[in-house]
């Protein structure tokens, strides 16, 4: 190395000292360092925005999740609400219980589900049929007998008995243990050969029930039927199947 390279050399380094000594940066560096500061900033908002995209899109997530959420819900509600609707046009009703004579199986005010698909009238089954002599609206009864057969209804103090025979000629006494009877009997025994077409039905409360005993009632045409009851639904507490 030539003598006047090496006094190049040792004059830079001096150079370099002097300026680090009194806390100045040298010359020849001062391009690279703002380089360096440069990429640094750079990289810096670069960071930056890479961060804010990156929370702009979390948030445009959360926001489009939410909205699926809500949509998800509509559809869920839509086709609840449809489904009760085609249920209750084609399948089974509403239908509020009124008075007293199915005491103390269903309470006025009561509202039971009842359907007609597929329904044959059998006896013990708990009906709604519409009456054109007398309330000209719904009312609540039980079937005590079908077509052909023939009702028995005797009375005394504490009880009544009421006897089937059935079109076989078979005689049986119904057990009622659901009846609610004080003893104070508004009707008098007597015997009911069921029409064909038609059905014989009692209130459970057979002290105050004014039904096929009774000859503005009398036997009930299949045809009129509503439906039988399935579902007691108010008051909920009482919620379920009626027997």
């Amino acid at each position: 190395m030539s003598e006047l390279n090496t006094n190049e050399n040792k004059n830079t380094a001096n150079d370099f000292d002097e300026a680090v000594e009194k806390n100045n940066t040298p010359e020849f560096f001062k391009d690279d360092l703002k380089k360096e500061d440069q990429k640094t900033v750079n990289k810096d908002k670069s960071a930056f925005f890479a961060s804010t995209d990156n929370d702009d899109i979390a948030s445009e997530e959360k926001r489009s999740n939410h909205f699926k959420t809500i949509v998800d819900y509509i559809e869920i509600y839509v086709i609840a609400v449809g489904f009760v609707i085609l249920l209750f046009s084609f399948f089974c009703r509403l239908c509020t219980v009124s008075g007293p004579s199915m005491n103390d199986t269903l309470i006025n005010g009561e509202k039971v589900i009842i359907s007609d698909i597929f329904y044959t009238p059998k006896r013990g089954d708990i009906v709604v049929f519409h009456d054109t002599n007398t309330l000209n609206e719904p009312v609540v009864k039980r079937v005590i007998a079908t077509a052909g057969e023939t009702v028995e209804i005797s009375y005394n103090v504490r009880s009544m008995t009421v006897k089937i025979t059935d079109t076989n000629g078979n005689v049986s006494v119904l057990e009622e243990n659901y009846i609610k009877y004080n003893g104070s009997a508004s009707y008098l025994p007597g015997v009911y050969v069921v029409p064909e077409g038609t059905i014989f039905v009692m209130g459970d409360n057979r002290s105050h029930s004014m039904d096929s005993r009774h000859p503005d009632i009398s036997f009930v045409d299949e045809r009129s039927i509503l439906g039988k009851v399935l579902f007691r639904i108010t008051p909920v507490s009482k919620f379920g199947t009626v027997k």
